[in-house]
């Protein structure tokens, strides 16, 4: 235990005592801080992994039970969506993968993304922090990037065999990488103090369970309120790709099922329910 990084004391005739835990993110230092039922209550830690989306979608394959959570100290390979990479410094992240056996058609994939989103945010709130959510799947914080949800799954046509949602928090850089500062942050740089990554791993989880429950009961409307109130993007002028072209329009709200309306110059709306948004682009609008 001390070559992990605990430091215990010896009491003469009375025995030993732990008097400074590491700050990891193993199954020891995650579950007194746990509260769900069933999310999060078996877990598999790494030092160090490709992807803990690639690791727990071997698991799901093998037949883990839904909740098993995948964390790592580190990534070599992280990625988030259209294949970018994630970049992951040792100790200054969560990163953390969740498995998820969902009762409903594989067309609602997307709302796993949402409540992982609204999971991230409703924390952040917690910490007096002031997250945005850019849709469908990025929290932000000063209107830079501190949490990706990547979503992945297995399914036929009517049915899930499971779906893995990864997420990455950045925690704290001794350094921000130079590709990156423009457009990351990290709970540190925006002023949370000595942020216990154990702790915000639970936490996460414990958000993360009743939004999932109450989707599953067929109510989407508590992980949306807090899409919807925390959007970034509505009343932005925003672009998309479809079928090869580039269309514009303004973010509007985001409906029952998830999706993200736009409205256009000519008084259309349309309504996207996946895909990459962008913004201030020099697309002319449709």
């Amino acid at each position: 235990m001390r070559e992990e990084g605990y430091v215990i004391e010896s009491i003469p005739k009375k025995g030993y005592r732990i008097t400074t835990s590491p700050d990891r993110i193993t199954e020891h230092e995650i579950a007194p801080w746990l509260k769900t039922k069933s999310l999060g209550r078996v877990l598999i830690h790494h030092k160090t992994v490709d992807s803990t989306n690639v690791v727990a979608k071997n698991l799901a394959r093998d037949g883990c039970p839904e909740g098993t959570l995948v964390t790592a100290e580190h990534q070599t390979a992280g990625r988030g969506r259209s294949g970018r990479i994630w970049t992951s410094l040792e100790g200054g992240a969560i990163q953390m993968s969740l498995i998820l056996r969902p009762q409903a058609p594989p067309a609602k994939a997307p709302s796993i993304t949402q409540i992982g989103a609204a999971s991230v945010a409703l924390v952040l709130e917690s910490l007096g922090l002031s997250p945005r959510i850019k849709w469908p799947n990025d929290v932000l914080l000063s209107g830079k990037k501190v949490c990706g949800f990547l979503t992945e799954m297995s399914c036929e046509l009517d049915h899930f065999h499971f779906i893995v949602g990864g997420m990455g928090i950045n925690v704290g850089w001794a350094s921000v990488p130079e590709e990156i500062s423009q457009v990351a942050t990290s709970l540190v740089d925006e002023g949370v103090e000595a942020p216990d990554r154990a702790r915000l791993t639970a936490e996460v989880i414990n958000s993360f369970e009743p939004l999932y429950l109450s989707f599953l009961a067929g109510d989407s409307s508590p992980y949306l309120e807090v899409c919807r109130r925390l959007s970034w993007l509505k009343g932005k002028e925003i672009s998309f790709s479809r079928d090869g072209e580039t269309l514009k329009g303004v973010a509007g709200d985001i409906d029952d099922q998830g999706r993200l309306e736009v409205c256009y110059r000519d008084g259309r709306r349309d309504f996207l329910l996946s895909g990459e948004v962008h913004i201030g682009t020099s697309a002319t609008l449709s």
